[in-house]
């Protein structure tokens, strides 16, 4: 099926009129009258209803009008994406995600990226998901990754959702459990990170939506000085799963929540300025790489 015979039904249904649809075409009302004909004909349905000089879809015409246009939305995106990476050469883009998701996740994706443009720059920028909003929003960045919590001023693209486990001890009581229900850590000291690191939102977020208040211990917020704290028995720490992997946790032992608690990724960028085409290619190469890796979730 072709895009223009598309076109031409989208037109002819929002012009409700064969002539005028063909002026807005700058085509001519026989030419556009054979695309419907071969449309109707390679559906094998009719499309429209003719009643004198205007005409009205069918029942089964309103049912492909919606998804005819979204084929042509998409198809012209993709057409404007391919150009416009096409054509970039030099540019400079400004990214920003929390250190250790960069270092984790994103350090092999921005060098195929890398690989991919050389000769396009991007200036790496670390701070907490707080920060990293307030910079897309008021335009020091162009786009970053967060785990964002609650609504969010930026647009948003879904990355990932990860499972946050528990972090204890290895000769922690706890550390036996298959997992762990939220009301046992009522009597823990709980290690988060400063309240602009959204992964530690969510799970304090979780304890009040439980009725709990656990103690809960803001002193870290980098990963390996809060596991450092664990396995000294100063308290236990829910962490993101990509930080609790087998090789990092020498003397502790990670457990799931008996409710699974998650987190999100997401891509942020502006609502309210286009982005420069480097800007957009990155966001569109991250995205694709993330997915490419099976979906969604993060195992």
């Amino acid at each position: 099926m072709e895009l223009d015979l598309l076109k031409s039904f989208v037109a002819v249904a929002e012009a409700r009129s064969f002539s005028r649809a063909a002026r807005a075409m700058h085509s001519t009302q026989p030419t556009l009258s054979r695309q419907i004909a071969r449309l109707e004909s390679e559906l094998g349905v009719r499309l429209f209803e003719r009643y004198g000089r205007h005409v009205e879809c069918t029942l089964t015409g309103q049912v492909v009008l919606p998804l005819a246009r979204a084929v042509i939305s998409r198809t012209e995106e993709i057409l404007t994406l391919t150009r416009e990476q096409g054509g970039i050469g030099a540019g400079t883009v400004r990214f920003g995600a929390v250190g250790n998701v960069m270092a984790l996740l994103l350090t092999p994706i921005l060098g195929s990226f890398f690989t991919a443009y050389p000769r396009v720059t991007v200036d790496l920028i670390e701070m907490d998901d707080a920060g990293l909003e307030d910079a897309v929003v008021s335009g020091e960045l162009d786009c970053a990754v967060i785990t964002p919590w609650g609504s969010t001023r930026a647009a948003t693209q879904h990355l990932l959702t990860e499972e946050i486990l528990l972090i204890v001890p290895r000769d922690h009581a706890l550390a036996k459990e298959s997992s762990v229900p939220l009301s046992r850590l009522a009597d823990e000291s709980v290690l988060l990170p400063r309240a602009g690191m959204n992964a530690g939102n969510v799970t304090a977020d979780a304890f009040r939506r439980a009725g709990l208040e656990p103690r809960i211990s803001r002193r870290a917020n980098y990963p390996e000085l809060t596991k450092s704290l664990v396995k000294s028995g100063l308290g236990v720490a829910p962490m993101p799963k990509m930080l609790a992997t087998p090789e990092t946790l020498d003397g502790l032992v990670a457990v799931p929540f008996e409710k699974p608690l998650y987190r999100d990724l997401k891509l942020i960028y502006p609502r309210d300025r286009p982005l420069p085409p480097a800007a957009r290619a990155l966001m569109v190469h991250i995205r694709a790489a993330i997915l490419s890796r099976g979906g969604s979730e993060q195992s």
